[in-house]
């Protein structure tokens, strides 16, 4: 009860952009069907690829905190994702947090994900927020923000070209290894409208996920460690924050039969929240 409150005392809107954007994540739910019409320069590419979805469980120091509802339509040149996150178990009964985001684009020859258009929307204890970002030349535009940007140092133009959203950067590598059976080691920005975050990628191998992650689909797992440092977008005197350090991780891909290769686990040491895992609650499904 006592690690609830302290969650409670945090900002519900910044917990859940962290361990989103933290990686966590992934796609899925069948209830939430990606709207391929709404993004024309992808619609045609995309005509063919299935749509799959997953649900994944985000427990801050083993207590479930967070449920992240997902799908996504990968095709071989472009992509459509959506994710909505909310608020579970214990941590739902002091915080009550509704967040959606989405995001379309298509692959670059590398593998890596180029953006198109990105969406984040929902509430938090009843405030509203909304964030689309639309990308020119490679750098995110911001159309929408909502509440206006406040307190916290801007991030300018020249600093987020080349830059992905947390959408493009999950797609991009479920897709290499999808394709590639590897994740490429490219240094990456990774912007959400307020923070600008560097992420950096190794392959680390195979090993069996720890026993609460692996269920029927698979023995064995493709893993990469990653490392994500924010170094833009702080707030105004936080030239101490713990936010400033290097957040650590490992993400395990398994071949689940009949649904392809997948992320079944996630985890990251976050400096002020301590250990994050994200792992898939049930095999994922797939529709037309």
């Amino acid at each position: 009860m006592c690690f609830a409150g302290v969650l409670a005392k945090m900002s519900s809107r910044y917990l859940c952009h962290r361990v989103v954007c933290g990686i966590a994540l992934v796609w899925g739910s069948s209830f939430l069907p990606v709207p391929i019409s709404a993004f024309q320069p992808q619609a045609k590419a995309q005509e063919a690829a299935v749509q799959t979805s997953a649900r994944y469980l985000i427990s801050v120091h083993g207590l479930h905190a967070l449920t992240a509802n997902v799908a996504y339509r990968l095709a071989s040149n472009a992509y459509s994702g959506v994710a909505q996150v909310q608020t579970a178990g214990l941590f739902g009964l002091f915080v009550q947090t509704d967040m959606r985001m989405q995001g379309t684009g298509q692959f670059l020859p590398n593998g890596l994900a180029e953006p198109a258009q990105y969406d984040s929307a929902g509430s938090y204890n009843r405030a509203q927020s909304h964030l689309h970002m639309v990308y020119k030349a490679g750098v995110p535009q911001i159309t929408v923000q909502e509440p206006a940007l406040d307190n916290r140092e801007d991030v300018p133009p020249t600093e987020r070209a080349g830059s992905q959203d947390v959408v493009a950067v999950l797609v991009g590598l479920l897709h290499q290894m999808q394709t590639q059976k590897q994740c490429q080691e490219v240094p990456q920005k990774l912007f959400d409208g307020l923070r600008l975050s560097t992420l950096n990628v190794r392959n680390t191998g195979f090993e069996r996920p720890p026993a609460a992650a692996s269920k029927e689909w698979g023995q064995e797992a493709w893993t990469c460690n990653f490392v994500l440092q924010q170094v833009r977008g702080f707030k105004a005197n936080s030239q101490l924050s713990k936010l400033r350090q290097p957040q650590i991780g490992r993400v395990w891909f398994e071949d689940i039969p009949h649904i392809g290769m997948s992320v079944v686990r996630m985890e990251i040491e976050h400096p002020k929240m301590g250990h994050i895992v994200i792992r898939l609650d049930a095999t994922p499904t797939q529709a037309p």
